[in-house]
């Protein structure tokens, strides 16, 4: 872990910055020295003693389980051949740091024996071989729906279904950047080629479950849907499966009047063919003469065990400021970053998200996210591209930042535009809120938003 230090010793005066210099070393060399001086020896042993207390941990571990060339080992741009890591990031965050307690239910997760919280998500870094020969600066593109989708939007030609990942002009490598991304969501279930996030759940503090009241909206067809509309995410549970105590609906248009289907029509649970087939489940809904893709069904049910989703905004920063600041994580594995030895290998970093990812960024701003649990910057600047002025229903409980709210589509659900629209400070006219997305100058990035007219008319 890097930590500024300014440590006096007779006669001179020894400055350790914020980004080149790690903990350990620092200890290590005040011990060498220590064999000339009996001062520096009690400084060292002083280090030693507080180390655990100056920082927080943040990364535990981070292991890195596959490796392998990039674009079969050729040069790029003069920066040498690159590498594809994949592996884990393992974390933890104290729920009393004020950065921290910010985000919804953590106090309701469970906890280490050290009073802390644990989460981990799996996470794939493009990377030169040799991190000096590069640009020495992070582009990290946030996944969306657990999808890689940032490379292919900069690359020519774009990917499609004869081309690999790898066919193309390889643009941010060219340039000489490392690219970055890990899993955030708690309810995206994880894939070869999906980034999902291992999020704890909320308890009550008598261990019981958590539980309220959802809505979710459906368009589809067949007998049986999850109950989260999808089969890549993962659903919360019904916590009574009895359907008269929930309610099911469907109605022409969005607008349209909902009619409520009785709940003998339907049950909680799978039926491939209808009534017969049955199987009751917690997780999935069956409606026994089929659902229609004319019509628009809309379930409230009462669900359980949510996922604390706003650590997902912890992923995040905390893996975006490990890799520039950090030299080694607290088991003592080498940042991938790393130039060597005590030395950082990033200079500069910079976030990326498109469309719902952008909603992300805009409320991992707003909520101040880009500043670390040492009030570091995390990301120089950020690009947002086409959010509109929505921000993420990512930071509540039952979150789901799968869904957003269009004009003609999920209107009144979810992900919406709500107070502060703008980055700058202002007064809202309507609600009379003054507040703004961008308000710690000392750590907000520079931002470049990105809107179509589809925005401007849908959101």
């Amino acid at each position: 872990m890097a930590v500024k230090c300014r440590v006096a010793f007779i006669g001179d005066d020894y400055t350790n910055e914020l980004n080149y210099v790690s903990l350990s070393s620092l200890v290590r060399g005040l011990l060498v020295r220590a064999r000339r001086r009996r001062n520096d020896l009690m400084m060292a042993t002083w280090l030693l003693i507080v180390a655990p207390s100056v920082v927080d941990a943040r990364v535990v571990r981070l292991e890195v389980e596959r490796k392998e060339p990039y674009a079969e080992g050729r040069s790029l741009g003069g920066h040498g051949a690159f590498e594809r890591l994949e592996g884990t990031v393992y974390m933890e965050v104290d729920p009393e740091d004020p950065r921290n307690s910010i985000i919804v239910n953590l106090d309701k997760a469970s906890k280490t024996a050290s009073g802390r919280v644990s989460f981990s998500a799996p996470f794939v870094i493009i990377k030169p071989v040799d991190v000096m020969r590069g640009n020495r600066k992070i582009l990290y593109g946030i996944n969306n729906r657990g999808n890689t989708i940032e490379l292919p939007w900069h690359v020519f030609p774009r990917p499609g279904s004869t081309e690999t990942s790898e066919d193309n002009d390889h643009l941010f490598f060219e340039l000489g950047y490392t690219f970055v991304d890990a899993g955030w969501a708690g309810d995206i279930i994880t894939t070869e080629t999906r980034l999902g996030a291992n999020l704890p759940v909320a308890n009550e503090t008598d261990g019981s479950h958590v539980s309220s009241s959802v809505r979710i909206e459906y368009s589809t067809e067949g007998y049986t849907v999850p109950l989260k509309g999808n089969s890549r995410f993962r659903s919360y549970e019904t916590s009574d499966i009895d359907p008269s105590h929930s309610r099911l609906t469907v109605r022409d248009s969005v607008d349209g009047s909902r009619i409520q289907i009785s709940p003998d029509r339907w049950a909680f649970g799978q039926c491939e063919t209808g009534r017969l087939s049955l199987r009751t489940t917690t997780t999935d809904l069956c409606l026994f003469d089929g659902f229609l893709p004319s019509k628009f069904y809309e379930l409230t049910y009462p669900a359980r065990d949510p996922w604390v989703m706003g650590l997902g905004y912890a992923v995040t920063r905390d893996l975006a400021s490990f890799l520039r600041y950090e030299t080694e994580d607290d088991a003592g594995n080498p940042n991938p970053l790393a130039a060597g030895g005590a030395t950082v290998g990033i200079g500069r970093a910079y976030g990326f998200g498109i469309s719902s990812t952008g909603m992300y960024l805009r409320d991992f701003l707003y909520l101040g996210f880009n500043a670390d649990e040492d009030g570091r910057q995390v990301f120089d600047a950020v690009r947002i591209l086409i959010p509109g002025t929505h921000r993420l229903f990512a930071n509540v409980e039952f979150a789901d930042p799968n869904v957003y709210s269009r004009q003609d589509q999920n209107h009144d659900f979810t992900s919406a535009s709500y107070a502060p629209f703008t980055y700058a400070v202002t007064t809202d006219p309507i609600s009379g809120l003054r507040d703004g997305i961008l308000k710690r100058p000392d750590t907000d990035p520079l931002v470049m938003h990105i809107d179509t007219a589809n925005e401007f008319w849908q959101m």
